[in-house]
C-alpha cells in the first residue's frame, strides 16, 4: 500500500533543517516534487535566511578563493572561471569600473562621463551617475539598466552634491520576487540631506519616489553593512552609525558604545541573534602580543531602551597586526599583517554563528582589496538587455 505523499508545508520544514545547501541540491535530484518544492521561491527566501552563502573568495586584481582547510575552499573552486573584469560589457571593459558586490553579482558604473574617453573626464565621487550595469561574472551574463530619469536627476544639485554612492540590495519583500530580482540604490550625500533612488528588478524601473533624509551637515560616512534587512554606515565622528531599513525604506540613526580605547575605532556591524545588531571591533589593547576582537550586541534593557551589551572578547592568532576588511557570507573577514618582515599578508576569518576564527588565505604585501565575494549567482537573463 503506498504511503500518502507528505503536505509541502512539512516537506519545507523538513528541508529547512537539512545543514548545508549541497544537502538541498540532492534533496531536490531525489523526485519531481521535492525539487517543485525546494525551487519555490517562497522556500528558497526562508534557507537563506537561515543558512547564509559561503564566502567564496576576496577580489583584487584576480579572484583569490578560500584555501583548504577553510569550509569554503570547496566552493570556492567553482569560481576558478569567472572573470570579474566582465570584459564582455559593451562596449569596452575599460569604460566601466565595479562599484559593489552581492550575492554573487557585481555592480559597476560608467568610469568616464558620456561621450568622452580622457582621463581628465573620469567621474568624481560628487559626480551623479546615472547609469549602470549589473553583470553575473561567473555566467558572463549582464543587464544595462535604465538611466535614471531625469526628472529624478533634477532633485538634487549638482553643487550641493558631496558623494553619490551606488550599492546593490536584496529584491524587497513581494511575493514574487526571486532570487534573480535585485535591487539597486544610489545614495547621494548632499550638504543638507541624503537622498536615495532605488531601481527594483521586480518594476524594470526606477522607482517614482526617492527617500529623503535630513543630516543637518553630518554627511561623511564610513563603510556600509548590511544586517537584518538594513544597510548601515558608521558616521565619521564615531558616536553613531546611519541605518537605512530596506524594509519601510526608512533612514534613522543608531548610538554606538563609546570607542575602547582610540578616538575611531575598527569596526563591523553583524547580524547578532534574534534579528539584533552586533558590532565587533579590534581591541588595541594588545597582552603578551596578543590581538582580541570586542564584541557586543545590541538589546533592550529592563525599561525596554535599547543598550549594547558586551560579550566575551575573541582571541586572534599571535604575531599579527589586524584590520577589519568586511563582511560576507555569514563571515568577519580580517587581514593579518605579520610581526616579522614577510612579503605576504594572511587573512582569517570568523564564523558569526560560532565565532570561531580559521585562516582564509594568503596574498602578496601592497594587494589592494576590492570586495569580498560570496555566493554563486543565479544566472542573469536574458544574457543582455
Amino acid at each position: 500500500m503506498a504511503q500518502p505523499a507528505l503536505p509541502d508545508e512539512l516537506l519545507e520544514e523538513i528541508f529547512l533543517r537539512l545543514p548545508a545547501a549541497a544537502d538541498l541540491a540532492r534533496a531536490s535530484a531525489a523526485c519531481a516534487s521535492f525539487r517543485r518544492v525546494i525551487a519555490g521561491h517562497p522556500f528558497l527566501r526562508r534557507f537563506r535566511v537561515l543558512h547564509p552563502p559561503p564566502l567564496l573568495g576576496i577580489l583584487c586584481w584576480d579572484l583569490t578563493p578560500a584555501q583548504p582547510p577553510h569550509p569554503s575552499a570547496a566552493a570556492a573552486a567553482t569560481l576558478a572561471g569567472a572573470d570579474f573584469s566582465c570584459p564582455f560589457l559593451p562596449p569596452s571593459p575599460d569604460r566601466w569600473y565595479r562599484r559593489d558586490v552581492l550575492d554573487g553579482r557585481a555592480l559597476f558604473r560608467p568610469r568616464f562621463k558620456a561621450g568622452s574617453h580622457s582621463r581628465n573626464s573620469m567621474h568624481r565621487p560628487s559626480d551623479l551617475v546615472t547609469e549602470f550595469a549589473v553583470c553575473d561574472p561567473l555566467h558572463r551574463r549582464y543587464l544595462l539598466l535604465p538611466a535614471l530619469p531625469g526628472h529624478l536627476a533634477d532633485q538634487v544639485h549638482q553643487l550641493d552634491i558631496v558623494e553619490c554612492e551606488p550599492f546593490l540590495a536584496p529584491p524587497g519583500g513581494e511575493e514574487d520576487s526571486s532570487f534573480r530580482d535585485f535591487r539597486v540604490m544610489c545614495l547621494v550625500r548632499c550638504t543638507t540631506k541624503l537622498v536615495l533612488f532605488v531601481f527594483s528588478s521586480c518594476a524594470g524601473q526606477w522607482l517614482a519616489d526617492p527617500i529623503t533624509f535630513d543630516v543637518f551637515g553630518r554627511v561623511a560616512a564610513l563603510r556600509r553593512y548590511y544586517a537584518h534587512g538594513c544597510f548601515c554606515w558608521q558616521i565619521y565622528d564615531g558616536a553613531d552609525m546611519l541605518v537605512l531599513d530596506t524594509r519601510r525604506m526608512e533612514f534613522s540613526t543608531v548610538d554606538l558604545p563609546p570607542p575602547p580605547g582610540s578616538y575611531m575605532r575598527d569596526m563591523a556591524i553583524v547580524e547578532a541573534g534574534e534579528g539584533r545588531f552586533g558590532m565587533l571591533t579590534i581591541s588595541d589593547q594588545v597582552k603578551r602580543g596578543v590581538y582580541h576582537l570586542l564584541y557586543a550586541t545590541r538589546c533592550k534593557d529592563g525599561n525596554g531602551a535599547n543598550q549594547w551589551q558586551p560579550k566575551p572578547a575573541i582571541s586572534l592568532p599571535e604575531n599579527y597586526r589586524y584590520c577589519i576588511k568586511g563582511v560576507a557570507g555569514g563571515y568577519l573577514l580580517l587581514t593579518g599583517y605579520p610581526k616579522y618582515d614577510r612579503p605576504t599578508v594572511d587573512y582569517f576569518s570568523l564564523d558569526l554563528q560560532t565565532l570561531q576564527v580559521e585562516w582564509f588565505c594568503q596574498t602578496g604585501d601592497y594587494v589592494m582589496i576590492g570586495h569580498l565575494y560570496a555566493d554563486l549567482p543565479p544566472p542573469l537573463s536574458p544574457p543582455t538587455l
